[in-house]
């Protein structure tokens, strides 16, 4: 199994980076594939609207020339995609949020009753951290990503794993157990 992570964070080496290693870890120890991408190491432009990708049904079709059609590639060719994100203002960080916003040229025949995309069907999970408590703070995320992957895009939500109160002193050891559960959702 392929599995493609999406690291939203501006920084490498910040506690998401920590959680999303475990993870990925885990899952190179039971003998599949992992390709981290990290979302800052690449240009993606925020989406214009234009809708140049709805003319196109059997290929990606956006219009902006930057990275997004190449990083979009590479989770059609997943089995699986796992979106890790801190949370920044009740938010995805503007990063991820970017990626997440032009999702629309993955769509196919979109508004339709035939509405499909090119990840139907992939197993994907959300992966946040955040400073403060879950609730009040990694509430609206977690509805952005179900309307986003099982809505828009019929993807298989294998679940939404946040770690709260990123800054205290047991961050590690609730990580490794969240991510642990990660592993054996996506696998």
């Amino acid at each position: 199994m392929k599995v493609v992570t999406l690291l939203g964070s501006p920084k490498k080496n910040g506690k998401t980076a920590e959680a999303l290693s475990m993870f990925e870890e885990n899952i190179l120890s039971k003998g599949h594939e992992v390709e981290r991408i990290h979302l800052t190491d690449y240009t993606i432009k925020g989406c214009v609207g234009c809708l140049a990708c709805m003319q196109k049904q059997d290929e990606l079709g956006c219009a902006l020339k930057d990275d997004a059609v190449s990083i979009f590639e590479r989770m059609i060719s997943a089995d699986a995609i796992v979106y890790a994100s801190p949370i920044y203002a009740f938010d995805f960080t503007s990063q991820i949020k970017s990626l997440i916003d032009r999702h629309l040229c993955l769509t196919i025949d979109y508004g339709s009753p035939n509405q499909t995309s090119f990840i139907d069907g992939k197993r994907v999970a959300l992966l946040v951290t955040c400073g403060g408590p879950t609730e009040g703070n990694a509430d609206l995320v977690q509805v952005i990503f179900d309307r986003s992957m099982m809505g828009v895009l019929k993807c298989n939500s294998v679940g939404k794993y946040i770690i709260s109160l990123s800054s205290e002193p047991d961050f590690n050891d609730r990580a490794k157990e969240v991510t642990d559960k990660l592993a054996r959702a996506i696998i």
